[in-house]
């Protein structure tokens, strides 16, 4: 407080100006405490929980579920069609070895050669008609060594493909049996497989 000069006091008043503008947004927000609960998620953003009619299973998880399945349905038709193919295996017309028979003193090279899938050592050989009406199809295992007569021809198929069973006889062992008043004589050689009688002769060459 001042003194004019007559001495007395002087009373001074402070004014405060009014500030000017607004005031801050972030001065007057008072901190409110945070929920306990989660900040809902928006809609958009949100999985997708829709059911499909009938089942009751979400669509996400039905998305996850199908590779799944698809493995599983894969493996499972696997394994059905090697146990198939092992039990009746397909016979593939071949090449290898190549086949020659004679009869009357003609050789020919027209008879058919089928080889099994998952038996490889195993023949099958078709002449294109039956010889003094009994000679027709053979069966050949290298592994064992074994030529035969079949005493049932090549009429099993799988979807159209000639099969045999597994289980089947291979037929008459040609060493052990006379036919046609003669010896059946089977060789097996490194590059020849070889098995014949008085009226006919089979050869396959195996190298």
């Amino acid at each position: 407080m001042k003194k004019n000069k007559a001495g007395n006091k002087v009373k001074v008043e402070a004014t405060a100006e009014s500030v000017k503008g607004n005031v801050s947004n972030e001065s007057t927000i008072a901190l409110e405490p945070r929920s306990a609960e989660s900040p809902e998620i928006p809609a958009s953003v949100a999985p997708s929980t829709t059911e499909l009619p009938g089942n009751g299973l979400p669509v996400n998880r039905l998305r996850w579920l199908l590779p799944d399945v698809l493995k599983g349905a894969g493996a499972f038709l696997v394994i059905i069609v090697a146990v198939a193919i092992l039990l009746t295996p397909p016979l593939i017309q071949s090449d290898f070895p190549k086949v020659s028979y004679s009869y009357n003193g003609n050789t020919y090279t027209n008879a058919l050669l089928y080889r099994p899938l998952a038996m490889p050592t195993r023949y099958y050989i078709a002449l294109p008609e039956k010889i003094a009406d009994r000679y027709q199809y053979f069966a050949v295992d290298r592994r064992r060594e074994v030529a035969t007569l079949m005493t049932n021809t090549l009429s099993r198929t799988i979807f159209g493909i000639p099969a045999i069973k597994r289980t089947d006889p291979m037929g008459l062992d040609l060493e052990f049996r006379h036919l046609d008043n003669s010896e059946w004589r089977v060789s097996f050689l490194p590059e020849t497989i070889l098995f014949s009688n008085a009226v006919l002769s089979v050869r396959l060459d195996v190298k």
